[in-house]
């Protein structure tokens, strides 16, 4: 019975001609198997990659409506099994080759993903793909992971349509590009200038503001196979990404997101004077914190005006105690 039970869950209703479950009962049973993906498993790691390939067969299978929920499952299950042999390296020659193949297995399953048009799991997945890539030190690392982040940023690029999912994607991209460490300058530079490229054009000024800023951070502890780890430090383009970005936010035309945006940009040249950004000034911070008392007395009362209140009287109180500033 269990057998059967599984096999209905697992392949197409069309071949099997079981009977269709609603909706919220077809998903509840997708979950179930995307857990019982986690209970095969292997203490030899070679034989684990052998029962991930088996499920992948089974659950391509069951239909583009299915795979949405189970192969996620067996990605993070590739995931952890890259793991277990980079843990396993001193012992296993054969290691980096092992986990190549397993990189490529987690680009099908992927792409199986992309076919059915699961646009925003695909991206997440491919990022997070990049990531583990990076932390596997594979001599091909920057090859695949350059691989996985082009692919996510495609899929950004032309199918993330909607202005509130596009600064999430563009946000995941940039903090996902923030952690790795084995591109080299020659492919590292195009995909910051990338980054801020799509930032700005982004439909709603509030967003590019918001986006260009993040950018800046890549300038910044973005680290490149040049530097050996080291963060890039670069403080002439932190300062153009912020500068662009209190540009952005002064052609908003709402007064209160105009100052939220100047109170945000403002903890973002904090955030960089701290860290030891030594082309953010006390006087660039004057001019900013200036803008904002300027413009603070013409907001309308209500929830939000006392939110940006709030928080602006707190970061003035952060400045004054932590750099002993006072405007």
């Amino acid at each position: 019975w269990y057998q059967r039970r599984v096999r209905e869950a697992v392949v197409s209703t069309q071949s099997t001609g079981a009977v269709v479950s609603t909706q919220s009962t077809g998903e509840c049973e997708q979950a179930l198997v995307g857990r019982l993906v986690h209970q095969m498993t292997s203490q030899v790691p070679d034989q684990q990659f052998l029962i991930l390939n088996t499920c992948k067969k089974h659950l391509i299978a069951g239909g583009d409506k299915r795979i949405q929920f189970t192969l996620p499952s067996l990605i993070f299950r590739a995931i952890h099994l890259c793991r277990v042999y980079h843990d396993l390296r001193e012992e296993d020659e054969k290691w980096e080759k092992k986990v190549t193949k397993i990189l490529q297995y987690i680009n099908s399953l992927l792409s199986a993903l992309v076919k059915a048009e699961y646009w925003d799991l695909s991206l997440r997945l491919y990022l997070q793909a990049s990531l583990v890539c990076d932390a596997m030190g594979i001599s091909n690392a920057e090859t695949v992971g350059y691989e996985f982040m082009s692919h996510a940023f495609a899929i950004y690029e032309e199918e993330v349509s909607d202005s509130k999912a596009q600064l999430i994607a563009i946000s995941l991209i940039v903090a996902t590009f923030e952690r790795t460490i084995n591109f080299s300058e020659e492919n590292h530079e195009p995909l910051r200038s990338q980054c801020f490229r799509a930032g700005s054009k982004l439909l709603k000024k509030p967003d590019q503001c918001r986006a260009v800023s993040l950018c800046s951070h890549l300038y910044w502890s973005g680290k490149n196979r040049e530097g050996a780890g080291e963060p890039l430090r670069n403080a002439t383009k932190v300062l153009e990404c912020l500068k662009k970005a209190v540009r952005i936010s002064n052609q908003c035309m709402e007064p209160t997101v105009q100052v939220q945006l100047f109170v945000e940009l403002l903890n973002k040249y904090i955030y960089f004077l701290g860290t030891g950004c030594e082309e953010v000034s006390e006087s660039v911070l004057s001019q900013l914190v200036g803008k904002i008392h300027e413009d603070m007395p013409g907001l309308e009362s209500g929830d939000i005006t006392k939110q940006i209140v709030k928080h602006f009287e707190t970061t003035l109180s952060f400045i004054e105690s932590r750099h002993q500033l006072t405007f």
